[in-house]
């Protein structure tokens, strides 16, 4: 498995196996308004989408969003935002999303962040789990509800005291 950007080609194939995670999780329904929004992010060009790769196929994907005055949850140019952590479901268990957060981690510090921030939901249970063993940790002043009915949780790690942080993003990960 290979982590790395994303090309421009692969963006359709991001923007499907998002949909196709938060739909296997039971976080999206047939016709969701959300559906698009989620299908295009990071396609405009904001923000860094990385994949893992699995011979020619995209397995896995997250978007890295500095801040800017639109964020969500990031609140000053130290901090950057995750978004869109999806992997598909049939890749679930390999090692792709440890690798993918590693990546994203690396990213952002690589960019200068000191802080990376994200939101999730709370059936999204394995991410958290994720995410608090690479040392994301609740921020529950900062969850938020964009609209009726999606309650989102919040996590943060301070990237200063991370000497992973140093270490580049891993290109190639052995399964396991």
């Amino acid at each position: 498995m290979n982590v790395r950007e994303a090309l421009p080609e692969e963006m359709a194939a991001v923007g499907e196996l998002r949909v196709a995670a938060y739909r296997d999780l039971g976080l999206l329904e047939e016709g969701d308004p959300y559906t698009d929004s989620l299908r295009a992010l990071g396609s405009d060009g904001r923000g860094e989408v990385l994949v893992a790769v699995e011979g020619e196929r995209v397995v896995g994907t997250v978007l890295l969003v500095p801040w800017s005055e639109s964020s969500e949850i990031a609140r000053g140019p130290e901090e950057a935002e995750v978004r869109a952590f999806a992997v598909a479901p049939d890749a679930q268990g390999r090692g792709v999303g440890r690798a993918l957060v590693r990546a994203v981690i690396a990213s952002a510090s690589g960019r200068g962040a000191t802080r990376v921030v994200l939101s999730t939901q709370p059936p999204m249970l394995a991410a958290q789990s994720l995410y608090r063993a690479h040392g994301f940790v609740r921020t529950p002043e900062r969850d938020w509800t964009p609209v009726p009915g999606v309650d989102l949780l919040t996590y943060a790690l301070a990237l200063t005291d991370r000497a992973a942080c140093a270490t580049p993003a891993p290109q190639a990960v052995a399964q396991g």
